[in-house]
């Protein structure tokens, strides 16, 4: 009797988890995708555009498509240079068209060379969803697509992300800089904040051996994840680009399992052994990403992507299975909960961004759709077991159908 009142209240968990989930929905996106059958271009009120050097002023956003409605992320860096500068700026490149490094090309370079990549940032061409700016001079207004897009880091890791749009006369250039992470269980990437990439941007003019001006203006922007500020930076000359920059980006990630998982582990080896090897998968699903994104660069990330997503989507469940029935069923709730708790802590704290409310409510949702499915199985409680399993798989359809 007592068993089934806590499962009970473990299933109430899960669908208040879940539920939550949806009310958070969103936090960790660009934006809410616009309610409209068919987005077409609309106009930009007047008082939301920025003036800008040369003709053309500024509305600081992005958008999903031709339209206001469609906004997402706000402008935080203007480059007052041209595209091709601004690139060669970012990428320290001079004379010639930055390409992307071939992997046998990066294996034969000198000893010298690899060093100091440890300590420079490795922009490399980036391709996703295609995002839209608004510019207008005193004529006509225009949309434009991405003139260019960097990104600093791993696809199925965490990276900074750039999006640059040329003002029409070459003036100026808009940069929305945003940090995002590959979220496995919402298979695309989630934007924790725009502010720290925009700093990390600065500070490679600011300490590195480029000659440019930077400073930071306000222009009062509400909305997209903006505070209102926006760096500015005057690149002097295409020629010093040639510097190394120091790399300040630095992650640390120190995780300790409580004191209370140690003890378990002494008097239920069989549940300690289920809930390491869960934050192992976890964390190994991870590694395992990067690892072959760097590895084949020439392979999709999502074609990376689509078998990890099954090893997590199938593999956890079956793991506590094959499993649970060794112990104790407190004890492998215990382990299957602190386990892949601990397995999802180790993966955010190594990717060190900041996780949105709405996926940390989910993750509980999902630990405690997996405790029930572990109390199951070592009950030998069919119903229990098949509830958990509904729980684990209403749990991973939500994310995928955009719900959270």
């Amino acid at each position: 009797m007592r068993r089934t009142t806590v499962v009970v209240a473990l299933l109430v968990v899960v669908g208040v988890g879940l539920a939550a989930s949806g009310f958070f929905a969103g936090a960790g996106d660009e934006a809410p995708p616009p309610i409209v059958d068919e987005p077409a271009p609309s106009a930009v009120e007047e008082e939301s555009l920025i003036t800008v050097d040369g003709d053309y002023r500024l509305w600081p956003y992005t958008s999903r498509d031709t339209s206001v409605e469609g906004r997402t992320l706000a402008i935080n860096v203007l480059v007052h240079a041209d595209a091709e500068t601004t690139r060669h700026a970012i990428e320290r490149r001079t004379g010639t068209d930055w390409e992307e490094t071939e992997e046998a090309e990066a294996a034969a370079t000198a000893d010298a060379d690899q060093v100091l990549a440890l300590v420079e940032r490795d922009w490399a061409d980036a391709h996703s969803s295609d995002r839209y700016s608004y510019m207008e001079e005193p004529d006509r207004g225009v949309w434009l697509g991405e003139t260019f897009e960097l990104h600093d880091g791993a696809y199925l890791g965490v990276r900074d992300h750039l999006r640059a749009y040329e003002s029409p006369d070459g003036t100026y250039t808009a940069v929305q800089a945003h940090e995002e992470y590959y979220d496995w269980f919402r298979l695309r990437h989630t934007v924790p904040g725009i502010d720290d990439p925009a700093v990390r941007l600065e500070d490679e003019f600011i300490y590195g051996a480029v000659d440019a001006e930077v400073s930071r203006e306000y222009r009062g922007m509400e909305g997209g994840w903006s505070d209102g500020w926006v760096s500015v930076i005057e690149p002097a000359s295409v020629a010093m680009l040639g510097g190394a920059l120091l790399r300040r980006r630095t992650r640390a990630a120190a995780v300790e399992l409580a004191r209370r998982t140690q003890r378990e582990a002494v008097r239920h080896a069989d549940a300690a052994v289920l809930g390491t090897a869960l934050a192992a998968l976890i964390v190994g699903v991870r590694v395992a990403g990067v690892a072959l994104e760097a590895a084949y660069p020439g392979v999709g990330p999502k074609l990376i992507a689509g078998p990890l997503y099954l090893v997590i989507a199938v593999g956890i469940p079956a793991l506590v299975v094959a499993q649970a029935p060794d112990s104790d069923p407190s004890a492998a709730f215990l382990g299957v909960v602190v386990g892949l708790g601990a397995g999802f802590v180790i993966d955010f704290a190594a990717l060190g961004v900041a996780v949105p409310p709405d996926l940390l409510v989910h993750r509980v949702a999902l630990l405690a759709a997996l405790g029930v499915v572990a109390i199951g199985r070592a009950a030998a409680d069919r119903p229990v077991l098949a509830a958990g399993l509904v729980s684990w798989a209403i749990g991973l359809t939500l994310p995928l159908a955009d719900v959270i």
